[in-house]
């Protein structure tokens, strides 16, 4: 009996401690929300979102409830989810929400701090949650300051980003390659400038992606792992290239080139984390053999894959192998409708 009236102790005890690990989304009116603002001493967060909405549910469901995002907003906002189909929709056209997801931040007397929208991983929503909220990061400002020459990582990263979210792809990459081009080689391997490479390096044909390989390992400690994370990223995308037939296709096949893009690979044991062996047989395969060999191989290699790129397999198979023949589109036909039971519904 003890035993069971301690057991229910600890259960209403854990019951009535608060949701810190995800973010806290009040079932109160906008009005409400006001006031507790005024009240608590904070702004209001609006998270506007539809139920056919794909990013916003990715976000609710991977971004919302990590805890670093569920601290970082509790402390700071009042929180609502409204659909802006239903209750929401009086408030969405109020402040002329017309894409989905949309953010809102909101000061207690109802004046817009900010407003951002769509999906983003869970760091890059707090930096721009956070950066809508700096005063110097307001587009006028950062263009002064820029403009005045100060070069902090801070206004770099956020700058650049601006530019970039108003589709000026080429000044926002001027920014950064100009700022990167400035720095030593220590300030370039600092914490506080790795979103030189894990934000704007999307390949692996430029300057900061080079210097970011060759100095891999030494990188400051705090953020090995995420720069190890986007060169795996851009490594893979590179290989995707060959894995999905475009290279072939195209006629931009290279041999010494894909051989120099595997060696890299295996020289930093990038391996050793994924399963590339079954995509270099596969590519190499395409290369050598005929169709029927290839599609066999397919067959073989396909459950050593990453599920990932079985995904890519599947969905490229008509470029690896332009059938000829009945018997040919038989085949594949037969492999692919093999695994459909364990195909995601998107692919």
């Amino acid at each position: 009996m003890k035993t069971a009236k301690l057991m229910a102790s600890l259960l209403i005890g854990l019951c009535s401690l608060p949701a810190a690990a995800q973010t806290d989304f009040r079932h109160i009116t906008f009005d409400e929300a006001l006031q507790a603002a005024k009240k608590e001493k904070k702004h209001v967060f609006i998270d506007f979102y539809t139920d056919w909405c794909g990013p916003c549910k990715r976000m609710s469901r991977e971004v919302f409830p990590q805890k670093s995002v569920g601290d970082f907003m509790n402390a700071r906002f009042v929180c609502l989810k409204l659909n802006a189909e239903k209750e929401g929709v009086e408030l969405a056209k109020k402040y002329g929400v017309k894409a989905y997801p949309t953010y809102y931040v909101i000061d207690a007397q109802g004046k817009q701090l900010m407003t951002a929208s769509g999906s983003m991983p869970p760091d890059d929503f707090i930096a721009k949650i956070e950066s809508g909220l700096n005063p110097d990061h307001s587009p006028e400002r950062m263009k002064q300051l820029y403009a005045e020459g100060k070069r902090t990582p801070d206004l770099i990263n956020s700058y650049a980003l601006y530019l970039m979210e108003q589709r000026k792809e080429a000044e926002g990459f001027k920014v950064i390659d100009d700022y990167f081009n400035s720095l030593s080689d220590k300030k370039r391997l600092s914490a506080d400038n790795a979103f030189l490479f894990t934000r704007y390096t999307l390949n692996l044909d430029n300057d900061r992606a080079r210097f970011m390989v060759a100095n891999h390992d030494s990188f400051d400690k705090k953020v090995q792992e995420a720069i190890y994370t986007r060169i795996q990223n851009l490594y893979h995308n590179a290989l995707t290239t060959y894995f999905s037939g475009y290279q072939m296709r195209e006629k931009k096949y290279v041999e010494a080139d894909y051989q120099k893009l595997k060696s890299e690979m295996l020289a930093m044991h990038l391996d050793q984390k994924y399963e590339y062996a079954p995509m270099f047989r596969l590519i190499e395969s395409r290369v050598a053999d005929d169709d029927n060999t290839f599609l066999n191989n397919c067959d073989r290699e396909y459950d050593n894959l990453n599920p990932r790129d079985r995904t890519l397999l599947i969905l490229n198979l008509t470029r690896l192998i332009e059938p000829k023949d009945q018997a040919m589109k038989q085949k594949l036909s037969t492999f692919i409708r093999s695994r459909l039971a364990k195909m995601d519904g998107n692919t």
